[in-house]
């Protein structure tokens, strides 16, 4: 996947999630392309979501916390959530 298709599927998924919080009428990405799901970019669309939950996440709090800190932050909301729910995640009994 070249630079530009990865920065468009950045954009689709901060989209996604930024529109969750906004009412019908005010969401952006109602006309929002599908993205195929393809094994071979599985990596890149991972990696794509990653960033754009750190975009999300700058855009909401205003905190200027690079990537790398920002994973750090994922980390211990996880480590925190599981400290508190044990390791059972959705869907599990």
């Amino acid at each position: 996947m070249n630079k530009n298709e990865f920065d468009k599927r950045i954009e689709k998924f901060v989209t996604a999630l930024g529109d969750l919080y906004l009412d019908v009428e005010e969401r952006e990405g109602a006309e929002t392309p599908k993205i195929e799901l393809e094994e071979e970019n599985l990596t890149d669309d991972f990696t794509a979501m990653i960033i754009a939950v750190h975009l999300l996440y700058i855009g909401i709090t205003g905190d200027d916390t690079d990537l790398i800190g920002f994973t750090h932050i994922a980390n211990r909301l996880v480590f925190q959530w599981l400290f508190e729910n044990g390791d059972k995640e959705k869907g599990e009994s």
